[in-house]
């Protein structure tokens, strides 16, 4: 049985490259237009960040099938860590699926909350680490070290990424800004 689900899943990233790949090589081209004669001095040409989320997800997805294709389904897995195995989310099959996506609509709600309420109001990087709070919490994380530390964490390397090496700034709100 794991073989027929290592290839179904490596399938399904078959089918995901091609989907990204007409991303990368149609969609961006005809659809987000540089500006001609655009150099690194001027900043970054707008089709780069549509660029590099396509590039990594191709590239996390090859990773992926080199992961299945080297280690097998239940080696890589392991490897990635199982959250059935976790307590409090295990459990039988049937009885995670019975009722409605408790967790999946509360992150839901949570990401679209940020979106159009949070971020224009108090600004990216405090509505960033509230929401990562938050969906900490929504999947079961108690320890408090556990709830601020990797918010905090992720917030500050999005800002290094963001603000510091792009050059992108990212909205500040409406109650910060002066």
């Amino acid at each position: 049985m794991g073989d027929t689900e290592n290839r179904a899943e490596l399938c399904q990233i078959a089918i995901l490259l091609v989907v990204v790949s007409g991303f990368y090589f149609l969609l961006i081209p005809t659809g987000i237009i540089d500006p001609e004669g655009m150099s690194l001095d001027q900043g970054l040409p707008p089709s780069f960040s549509a660029r590099l989320v396509a590039a990594l997800a191709a590239g996390l997805m090859l990773a992926r099938c080199g992961q299945l294709v080297l280690f097998g389904r239940s080696e890589a897995t392991n490897m990635a860590g199982r959250a059935d195995e976790v307590s409090g989310i295990a459990g039988d099959a049937a009885v995670r699926t019975d009722g409605p996506p408790v967790r999946g609509i509360l992150s839901m709600g949570a990401g679209l909350i940020f979106a159009y309420a949070m971020v224009p109001m108090i600004g990216f990087f405090p509505a960033a680490i509230l929401l990562l709070v938050v969906l900490l919490k929504v999947l079961g994380e108690t320890r408090p070290l556990f709830l601020v530390l990797p918010p905090i964490v992720v917030t500050t390397m999005v800002w290094a990424l963001f603000e510091k090496l792009l050059s992108i700034r990212l909205p500040d709100g409406s109650l910060f800004a002066g």
